[in-house]
């Protein structure tokens, strides 16, 4: 997030400090809108929290291990640097029936802490599919997990589909549980019982991520009385404020 540059403003905001009125131009808000930003995360912020996923877009040495994720089960998935979203690499599942028994694969990751209980979260991924078979099924499920490892409910498995081209997949509004502290995602690939299943799929950039800010922004709002008047008077859009206090929280988890 950089600030704003001056430029030909022809809008005016008036803001009152010790009785006497002052313009402010939509230039003026937008670097005290920066600015304000740049102070709270520097100085007061909000919690950090620590719920990101490890190596999200399965990178590394196509040999190495895969740091972050199990890949399980009768058929587990691979890294694979055949097709990548971004990157070099993702994570690729083949399966093939030998007659008529099926076959699955599992892709799984376990983030021990870092949920906010109440809090919204989103899940997010990127699918390039090969091969969809007669009776074949790509499953994903996020399970809620307390402090001490014990699930506190979840999504169930919830099936998916994409196409031919990568294609992104969202599932919204997951809220976190009371108590609830980590997360375990799983994904699931699986064949039916019959002569010839098959199933083929790249599936890349995995994000799991609080989607809702809202008490974010009215803390800064509350904090800032001048961004708020900027936004009431149209100098400021609702969306870009909200965009700053995401952008700024985003790189606060991050470290």
């Amino acid at each position: 997030m950089n600030p704003p540059k001056e430029g030909k403003h022809e809008s005016t905001l008036g803001v009152q400090s010790n009785g006497r009125t002052f313009s402010m131009s939509a230039f003026h808000a937008m670097r005290l809108f920066y600015y304000s930003i740049l102070f709270l995360s520097l100085h007061h912020g909000f919690p950090k929290i620590h719920a990101a996923l490890i190596n999200h877009g399965f990178e590394g040495t196509k040999e190495g291990p895969l740091a972050g994720w199990q890949c399980a089960s009768i058929q587990p998935p691979t890294r694979s640097d055949k097709v990548s979203h971004k990157g070099t690499f993702s994570i690729h599942s083949k399966l093939v029936n030998k007659g008529p028994f099926p076959t699955e694969g599992h892709l799984i990751q376990v983030v021990e802490k870092g949920i906010m209980e109440g809090e919204k979260y989103a899940l997010s991924f990127w699918i390039k599919e090969v091969d969809f078979g007669v009776s074949y099924v790509q499953e994903t499920m996020v399970s809620w997990l307390s402090e001490t490892g014990e699930p506190l409910g979840g999504t169930g498995l919830k099936p998916f589909k994409g196409k031919s081209e990568w294609t992104r997949i969202s599932i919204n509004d997951l809220i976190a549980p009371a108590g609830a502290q980590g997360v375990k995602l799983m994904f699931r690939f699986v064949t039916g019982a019959v002569e010839g299943g098959s199933g083929e799929i790249f599936l890349d950039d995995v994000a799991f991520e609080r989607s809702d800010y809202e008490k974010e922004y009215h803390a800064f709002l509350k904090a800032n009385p001048a961004v708020a008047q900027a936004i009431e008077k149209g100098l400021i859009s609702k969306e870009k404020v909200l965009e700053g206090v995401k952008s700024q929280e985003k790189e606060r988890e991050r470290h």
